[in-house]
């Protein structure tokens, strides 16, 4: 049972990392095609591709918010976390760790739920772009998406913290740069 729910989490954090990434390679090249297309149209041809800006800023908002989370699951976000630089007892160290996660986890959840609540007006209202007229729960959603992804990384490596956080109180040894299991 422990074997099959492992694989089943490896597998969904597997697929989720790459739905990230491809929709960050995606709309990364899309953007820069239009820029091209824009600017050769412009300087080139001497006319314009009108409405260039609306698609771009709805391959942005994907970049953004994808991005955003893939920065949350890899735990790269800046942060100014010099605090656990100083501390020395790894107790009070990983308490600290615990208490930023759970900070950020409760944050978290809230931006995510103004961020359905977003997506869920947007789903509603059915907003339209100015120039094609494309539905604006395109862009709207990854708000939403990408602050509940942010949500999901945050709450396992709060789980993750407090599990290190019993370990040690235990007095078992935990290190420092433990790699979450479901990454390997």
């Amino acid at each position: 049972m422990r074997t099959a729910k492992s694989s089943l989490w490896r597998y969904l954090w597997a697929v989720l990392g790459k739905f990230q990434k491809t929709m960050m390679a995606v709309s990364s090249i899309c953007i820069v095609v239009m820029i091209f297309v824009a600017v050769v149209a412009r300087y080139i041809f001497k006319s314009d591709f009108y409405g260039s800006e609306e698609l771009i800023q709805m391959f942005a908002f994907w970049l953004y918010f994808m991005g955003a989370a893939q920065g949350s699951r890899e735990k790269s976000q800046i942060s100014a976390d010099i605090l656990t630089c100083y501390i020395t007892n790894k107790k009070w160290n990983i308490s600290v760790q615990f208490v930023r996660e759970l900070i950020t986890v409760a944050i978290s959840l809230l931006v995510s739920w103004w961020g359905i609540q977003f997506v869920a007006w947007s789903f509603h209202m059915l907003p339209k772009s100015t120039v094609f007229r494309l539905p604006m729960l395109i862009p709207h959603s990854a708000v939403g998406l990408g602050f509940v992804l942010m949500s999901f990384y945050h709450t396992v490596y709060l789980i993750q913290n407090f599990k290190d956080l019993v370990r040690v109180f235990r007095g078992q040894d935990v290190s420092a740069a433990q790699a979450f299991e479901g990454e390997a």
